[in-house]
């Protein structure tokens, strides 16, 4: 599985300085709270160069939002395609998502901000109606895992997903508040670990 850049977050593209620098700045201040004149300054690009690409404001945040959950999504469908057992699988996920939140935290903060915040933008809304449709592939990653008797019967897929991913976001504002690193390999394992003992009752 490859790890490599995506070009939406290459520092060394255009898309991916206003997309980098756009995140950090939506992150710390809201979607309200910043302009296309703070977004020039901080990529050092000029305001006619940002609107060539993304229209205004709001295309940039649709598009960084849409953006990373397509890529999350192609990253998840990989991992589902690998041929080992369900819990594997999902450590692998773990081990990806943490693995990104070191690499582009301003991202992970944006993010977290997005899903935790109580800013409400209606352009936003189909998109995480998606976003909580792509929640549910994790469910049905756990229900497939209780088909084939890797996991209890009496397991509860969304249950067991909300569980899970409300673990993940505690580690994960853990280490957004921190420069120590949390969020290590051996961490996603001992995480799956322990609720694999819930899941196989």
């Amino acid at each position: 599985m490859s790890q490599e850049t995506p070009d939406f977050l290459d520092a060394e593209n255009t898309k991916g300085k206003i997309f980098r620098a756009a995140a950090k700045l939506f992150a710390e201040k809201g979607y309200n709270g910043v302009s296309m004149r703070e977004i020039s300054e901080r990529t050092g690009l000029s305001k006619p160069t940002i609107y060539y690409y993304f229209g205004n404001k709001e295309g940039i945040y649709t598009s960084l939002v849409a953006t990373s959950l397509n890529y999350n999504i192609e990253m998840f469908q990989d991992i589902q395609r690998e041929k080992t057992t369900i819990k594997q699988k999902i450590i692998e996920l773990v081990k990806l998502r943490f693995h990104q939140v070191l690499e582009y935290p301003e991202l992970a903060k944006f993010f977290v901000d997005l899903l935790t915040g109580s800013e409400k933008l209606p352009f936003l809304e189909q998109l995480m109606r998606e976003a909580n449709d792509r929640r549910k592939m994790l469910a049905d990653l756990i229900d497939e895992g209780i088909k084939n008797g890797e996991f209890g019967s009496n397991a509860k897929p969304e249950l067991a997903s909300e569980i899970f991913i409300g673990s993940i976001m505690h580690f994960i504002q853990k280490q957004l508040n921190t420069s120590e690193v949390i969020l290590t390999n051996e961490l996603a394992e001992e995480i799956v670990e322990l609720l694999f003992l819930g899941w196989n009752e």
